[in-house]
């Protein structure tokens, strides 16, 4: 115990309310109450590649399930389309629900329509991985006006249309009469036409998931220094000044961040977009976690949430709360430490600040690394 508390805080505060938690025991309901996971489920998620955590996290979500019947014709089915097994434990992990999807009503229909727009084999698992949760979308109403749409911007060349899907998945499940449409024709209006539009489409395609209104406003600022209506500069102007939009964004909410070096910048960029899939537009609007250090500060903390989630140890307030990553990453050490750490107590408590400490879980020698997709740490983002 003293050595759980002298690497926990000096703080005398601190120390009070530890030994307060432990004389309450405010940890054991929380342990007792976890639901038990179906064995048979978890055994049969275990004999599809999955680790023992990650099979039980999962099971929880599943108490009644009675048959897998269904989960395994799911699984038959991503095989007969060459998903590699990581694929697969990827896809499922994003998006449990996915294993209960009707195979030839939802599932196949949207596979063959991935494959007819230009994905196979391992490019087919890998984009389905990584959007697995767009399988419960629409194909009708969504999926396949969206792809029209598209297709009518970047032909002949459907090559693109993988390669900008690729990057922004999240279009196929918007309502294209949003945004997309009225901000296509707006910039047809402008003169941004043919390969003017395919090529900010490919460089830039979430201009065209903004308010028509903020749109106007990137071509009225490009008018006013001079750039011309019909003019092939135009686009050049409205990509510009979209980009310089969002880090004037930055900048006005964190000025600190000028004092970054660019490597902690597009490390922290990457972790957070890449990695954990945040989308830029939500960064924006919280650059100072950019300012945080990953290895020291963010990563252990995501960790520790992951072994409390795979045990089933956190309060249901917590989970209806779906509390927010950079919630957590912007909370002090000392609350951090406090609300999931030693409120668990003596053996738990320890073993997850040592987790915590030591930057390490499951046996993973590089922590960047260790938490390398945004699904291992799915109670943050989900």
């Amino acid at each position: 115990m003293q050595f759980l508390a002298s690497l926990v805080s000096n703080s005398r505060n601190f120390r009070r309310r530890w030994n307060r938690a432990l004389s309450l025991h405010h940890f054991s309901w929380n342990a007792r109450e976890a639901s038990e996971p179906n064995a048979v489920f978890v055994e049969f998620l275990r004999d599809n590649g999955f680790q023992k955590p990650q099979a039980m996290a999962i099971a929880m979500r599943y108490p009644n399930l009675k048959s897998l019947e269904q989960p395994r014709s799911v699984i038959q089915m991503l095989k007969s389309y060459s998903f590699s097994d990581t694929q697969i434990q990827k896809s499922i992990r994003v998006h449990p629900q996915m294993m209960f999807y009707k195979v030839e009503k939802n599932l196949e229909p949207k596979l063959r329509f991935f494959e007819e727009i230009g994905f196979s084999g391992s490019d087919l698992g890998k984009f389905v991985s990584q959007h697995s949760s767009g399988i419960g979308i629409s194909l009708v109403r969504k999926m396949i006006p969206t792809v029209e749409i598209l297709k009518s911007i970047v032909a002949p060349k459907h090559e693109h249309l993988t390669v900008i899907l690729s990057r922004c998945g999240w279009l196929l499940g918007r309502d294209p009469n949003l945004f997309l449409l009225p901000n296509i024709s707006y910039l047809k209006t402008c003169g941004i036409v043919g390969s003017q539009l395919a090529s900010l489409l490919r460089r830039q395609p979430r201009i065209f998931n903004v308010p028509e209104e903020k749109l106007r406003g990137y071509v009225s600022r490009a008018l006013e220094l001079g750039f011309n209506l019909n003019s092939r500069m135009l686009v050049h102007a409205v990509l510009s000044l979209s980009s310089l939009n969002e880090i004037t964004d930055i900048i006005r909410r964190s000025p600190g961040l000028i004092r970054c070096a660019e490597d902690k910048l597009t490390l922290g960029f990457e972790f957070y977009m890449k990695r954990m899939g945040i989308e830029r537009e939500a960064l924006v609007k919280r650059p100072c976690v950019l300012m945080y250090n990953l290895e020291k500060r963010v990563i252990p903390r995501l960790k520790v949430l992951q072994i409390l989630r795979e045990r089933g140890l956190l309060l249901k307030e917590e989970k209806k709360k779906k509390k927010k990553m950079f919630d957590i990453v912007e909370m002090t050490e000392e609350a951090n430490l406090e609300k999931y750490v030693v409120r668990f107590g003596d053996e738990t408590a320890e073993e997850l600040l040592v987790a915590y400490k030591s930057h390490l879980l499951n046996n993973d020698d590089d922590a960047d690394s260790s938490c390398s997709s945004h699904e291992d740490c799915s109670l943050i983002t989900d």
